[in-house]
């Protein structure tokens, strides 16, 4: 077997992004000969104050390390066993994979890439384009000028999951050589077509034009404008439902209010979290998804919906351009002109025949460039690339 050492700042599927990706790709990727070995910081538990466990075996070669955390800048989480840990135990890595950009986890790979002359490879998740406008940009600005700064004398290999994401890549000082697109993909055996009736008949919604949005409840996912659009629509289809399904990263408050402002509690069903597993149920029964994301470097929601046979209009920024193609899956708007978008809905609920054809194409387009599988195959590619190239 060939072991990766993956490096997150944590790892738990509340806090999702390297999470979902890694408990995807770690199961395919043992098929093929590679042992998943992830290094990361303890949890507090759901209930009481124990942390998570420190060793943890998801199967017999993928394994979790947790080293506990009592100092942290925002999401910069120290951890200050695990370099020893990591540099013991050297002979179980062949190469490493950082999934985060400019965390200590990373800063630690770093130091074992370079004195143990291991192979490096960085999925940024946003990191570059995104994490900026983040509050603990002090302590990442300080490990781009400090350990940081051995990037680009060691050059790792970057992975972007957006063509978009390759020129910021780029100005992070990687060059061509040195970037893989590598997309993420969608689950095919959860997110597919299946009868949503009875979710739709429990939810009191058999007679209405179903718009559904997945997503965390905040300011960035653009769930406030979401609520403007619906209330633009519904004063020319009266029968359009809007559901909105996602836990509160606070701003649920916010979307409440605006709810009431509009007086939208009739048109509005506020789901809460729902389970991976049952999400599929939630996207069949919906006729259209509309996600308006502020910030978005991939958009697995639309790739979700799409898996299901549901036409998609989302924001025309990084991943969910790319991935949504605008008059053939779903349409793309910067979501400036609200009654625009308005428009686009109620054209889409008069024309039942482009919406059901747009959801077939999307259907198509994610069998064809965004399973799992395909990525999984690709990372085994890379590693196999970098590791030859060692």
């Amino acid at each position: 077997m060939i072991n990766i050492a993956m490096l997150t700042p944590f790892f738990t599927g509340k806090l999702g992004g390297p999470y979902n990706v890694i408990m995807e790709l770690a199961p395919i990727l043992e098929r093929k000969g590679i042992s998943t070995n992830i290094y990361t910081t303890s949890a507090i538990r759901k209930f009481g104050r124990a942390r998570t466990e420190f060793y943890e075996e998801k199967s017999k070669n993928f394994k979790i390390y947790r080293f506990d955390s009592y100092l942290k800048f925002k999401e910069y989480r120290t951890s200050f066993k695990l370099l020893p840990f990591l540099l013991k135990n050297e002979k179980n890595i062949d190469l490493v994979h950082s999934h985060s950009l400019r965390s200590f986890q990373e800063n630690n790979g770093l130091i074992v890439s370079l004195i143990k002359k291991k192979p490096l490879i960085i999925s940024p998740h946003g990191g570059i384009s995104i994490n900026w406008d983040y509050r603990d940009k002090i302590p990442k600005m300080i490990s781009d000028k400090t350990i940081g700064y051995l990037k680009k004398y060691m050059k790792p290999h970057y992975i972007a999951v957006t063509k978009m994401e390759i020129p910021i890549i780029k100005e992070y000082g990687a060059d061509d050589d040195h970037i893989h697109f590598i997309p993420h993909g969608v689950n095919t055996d959860i997110f597919k077509p299946v009868d949503g009736s009875s979710l739709k008949k429990k939810l009191g919604l058999e007679n209405s034009d179903i718009i559904l949005y997945v997503g965390r409840i905040a300011k960035g996912k653009g769930v406030d404008k979401l609520i403007k659009i619906l209330n633009l629509a519904i004063k020319k289809n009266k029968n359009i439902k809007l559901v909105i399904i996602g836990g509160d990263a606070g701003y649920l408050p916010i979307v409440k209010n605006l709810i009431q402002q509009y007086n939208l509690s009739k048109y509005v069903t506020l789901v809460g979290y729902v389970s991976k597993q049952n999400l599929s149920e939630y996207y069949s029964m919906a006729d259209l998804i509309v996600y308006p994301s502020r910030q978005e470097i991939f958009g697995l929601v639309l790739c979700e919906a799409m898996a299901c046979g549901k036409a998609v209009i989302g924001s025309d920024i990084m991943g969910p351009s790319e991935i949504n193609l605008n008059g053939k899956t779903g349409y793309t708007s910067d979501f400036k002109d609200l009654n625009k978008v308005s428009e686009m809905i109620v054209g889409l609920f008069d024309n039942r025949k482009l919406l059901t054809q747009m959801g077939i194409n999307g259907l198509e387009r994610v069998k064809e460039y965004y399973t799992w599988e395909k990525a999984a195959e690709s990372h085994f590619k890379l590693y196999m690339a970098v590791l030859n190239q060692k």
